[in-house]
């Protein structure tokens, strides 16, 4: 990691709009070309490890190292519950894993799985951390046991109303009672589920977000009776949950899908003994915006296979429209560019770097993103107050945002606000590159991509 000092970082006390959570950003000095190596996909990681955790036998998960604090929050959870994890370096020493992060002197990490039965009472709170997924997927697994856990987070995630997550766990006969705030973290849960339950059926609300049909999904291996999941409204993301249900069905499952519902027989978990985890296609995002609006060429390394992409193949099929030649695995800033429309309903994650890409360029409108409203951020309104932040305009659509072309940003007069929302954060880091910032949330990239700084520290 660079210091503070090539990355134009500022002492607090010489600078009046600077907090002990904030950095400002100095316009970068050296036009040279970048290698971006994208982190590990979250979604495969985290479900990876959950799936591990319940299999009879040790699992070797591949690829893993670096990759941020949402997967160190469900690696830490599953340690508590009584997984034990070791790390085995590149010389082949194998040690225990505890809670720090997975680094870069780690080749591999191996689960030894606890079957269906074998998770223990924790002692103290299960901390999810920043992690959506991982507080979806953890707490339908300790939905299972006949014990109390509690479950908590960081102030972002209690702000979260999962409303529609506990009230399929209620409906399957568990107990939930709200420790400071209705449907709001902190919980205590206290299963197990179907106990006395005779009807295996559950209505789960999926307008909002796709995680909880994936955390049913992920834990259903402990199922004794088949269960359909009928689904209220619309889903998201699609593609998130089908790599769920790809993940269990590819691994011994039998889950049917049919139109608007889900049918989960018994099934017995049986994983390969070493399974390597792909690289964030998302993350791109924040590649092409560099190259882009920095206008340095950027070569990607660990672009995934496209069933792998979870959706963001689109960053590919769009990049001559927003003025980016993807040429192999070389990013470079040309000319033409297109006003387009683009449907994220499958891809939420990359809506701030895309929309700063279409202002930058010919403009566009981004729909299907009303989802975006409950990730870390209300993702529609933090993107609309970053863009206006550095000078520029969007209009807020009903499912997205409207976005006028040919827009120079300009540096911020005040502390640019992220909203505690790693993805707001590395957009804000990139523009603050070339006109200068002072934003919030210095260290928020760890979440998802703990060497984003350390690339664009070589601008410096």
């Amino acid at each position: 990691m660079a210091s503070g000092k090539e990355l134009g970082r500022t002492d607090p006390s010489n600078h009046s709009s600077i907090t002990p959570n904030s950095i400002e950003i100095k316009p970068f000095k050296n036009k040279k070309s970048i290698s971006w190596d994208l982190p590990p996909s979250k979604s495969h990681a985290i479900r990876t490890l959950f799936l591990a955790s319940q299999s009879q036998k040790s699992i070797e998960i591949i690829g893993i190292n670096n990759s941020g604090n949402d997967v160190n929050s469900m690696k830490n959870c599953l340690i508590q519950l009584g997984v034990k994890m070791e790390k085995l370096d590149f010389h082949g020493n194998v040690s225990s894993l505890g809670k720090e992060l997975i680094g870069d002197e780690v080749s591999s990490i191996i689960i030894h799985g606890v079957g269906k039965n074998g998770f223990k009472k924790p002692d103290g709170r299960l901390d999810v951390g920043n992690s959506g997924t991982t507080l979806r997927l953890i707490s339908i697994l300790c939905s299972r046991f006949d014990f109390e856990v509690i479950i908590d987070g960081d102030m972002s995630i209690r702000s979260r109303d999962t409303k529609s997550l506990w009230n399929s766990m209620t409906d399957s006969g568990v107990k939930i009672s709200y420790l400071e705030e209705e449907s709001r973290l902190p919980v205590k849960i206290h299963g197990p589920w179907f106990s006395q339950k005779k009807n295996k059926k559950l209505v789960l609300d999926v307008s909002k977000s796709s995680q909880p049909i994936s955390a049913w999904i992920l834990s259903s291996s402990a199922l004794e009776n088949e269960l359909e999941i009928e689904f209220d409204g619309v889903p998201v993301s699609n593609r998130h949950w089908k790599l769920s249900l790809e993940m269990c069905n590819s691994n011994g499952a039998n889950i049917v899908f049919n139109e608007n519902s889900l049918k989960i027989k018994p099934w017995e978990l049986d994983l390969k003994s070493k399974i390597e985890i792909p690289k964030d296609a998302s993350m791109v995002s924040f590649a092409m915006l560099a190259a882009s609006y920095l206008d340095v060429p950027i070569k990607v390394i660990g672009w995934p296979n496209k069933e792998d992409c979870i959706g963001h193949e689109v960053l590919f099929d769009i990049s001559e429209s927003v003025g980016i030649k993807w040429l192999n695995s070389n990013l470079t800033k040309f000319s033409d560019s297109n006003h387009i429309d683009v449907d994220i309903t499958n891809c939420n994650d990359i809506i701030t770097p895309l929309s700063l890409m279409l202002a930058l360029a010919s403009g566009g409108k981004i729909s299907g993103a009303l989802h975006t409203s409950f990730k870390e951020s209300n993702r529609l309104k933090s993107t609309k107050i970053l863009i206006e932040s550095f000078g520029m305009k969007c209009d807020l659509l009903q499912d997205g945002l409207f976005i006028p072309g040919n827009q120079v940003p300009v540096r911020p007069k005040n502390l640019v606000n992220t909203f505690g929302d790693h993805r707001v954060f590395m957009s804000a880091y990139i523009l603050g590159c070339c006109v200068g910032a002072i934003i919030d949330g210095d260290g928020l990239h760890k979440i998802a991509d703990e060497r984003f700084v350390e690339r664009i520290s070589k601008l410096y």
